[in-house]
């Protein structure tokens, strides 16, 4: 039982939904004119309107004419020519129309065109599909405009990064620095020891020196072979 009103309900709910859609698309594709001028040679009729959705009928296009006062009485017509206050309107049956209409110029006329609202309801199904477009390309735009809100963060997060770095690579630097100076200084310090006692030994050497002979050669005369020892 309950799965039976539940199917009720839906079914009145798809009704209604089918009836408002009807609804909106009659809304759309009727709409009203006055008769600016009128050719009964040519059978054309020149409509001064105010409609937006004019722009969705097309030359050739079936347009359905009645006097508001007779809605039952209906005269058929194509449309010649489209404009953004006039549409012109060929109408083959002219002397019919005319007189089973009961138009003229200056007259006020509703029309309607079935071309206009199957056009009308591919706009509305286009329009969805670029609704549904335009949400995703905003919510990619959001992505976009957060990575480049983010971006003076993430410079910020960067640099504390790299000033961190800096200052360790500067410290590591100033203790190598101090390092090899300890090692100069070191350096030094043990050179001059070893200078000190090199000095020392060199000292001690000639100290304790042992000459070949005591005997020195006496060269005060020019010719070698009056040299002698004393």
């Amino acid at each position: 039982m309950r799965v039976l009103v539940s199917l009720s309900i839906l079914f009145l709910m798809g009704q209604s939904a089918m009836a408002e859609v009807k609804k909106l698309a009659s809304e759309t594709s009727v709409f009203s004119g006055r008769v600016s001028k009128l050719n009964r040679v040519a059978r054309l009729a020149r409509m001064k309107i105010d409609f937006d959705n004019v722009k969705f009928l097309n030359k050739t296009d079936r347009v359905e004419i009645w006097n508001p006062s007779s809605p039952e009485r209906k005269c058929l017509s194509y449309v010649e020519g489209v404009a953004n206050d006039y549409l012109l309107l060929r109408i083959p049956k002219y002397e019919k129309c005319v007189t089973s209409v009961h138009f003229t110029t200056g007259s006020y006329l509703h029309m309607y065109s079935p071309n206009l609202e199957k056009n009308i309801g591919i706009a509305q199904d286009l329009i969805q599909i670029l609704h549904r477009k335009r949400t995703a390309l905003k919510a990619r735009l959001s992505r976009h405009q957060k990575s480049v809100d983010s971006y003076i963060e993430k410079v910020d997060v960067v640099n504390k990064r790299y000033k961190l770095l800096k200052e360790k690579l500067e410290l590591e630097w100033q203790k190598e620095l101090s390092a090899l100076e300890e090692d100069k200084t070191q350096s030094y310090l043990d050179y001059k020891k070893t200078q000190a006692r090199l000095h020392e030994l060199n000292y001690k050497l000639e100290q304790y020196r042992v000459h070949d002979q005591n005997m020195k050669e006496d060269r005060w005369s020019l010719d070698p072979e009056l040299y002698y020892k004393k």
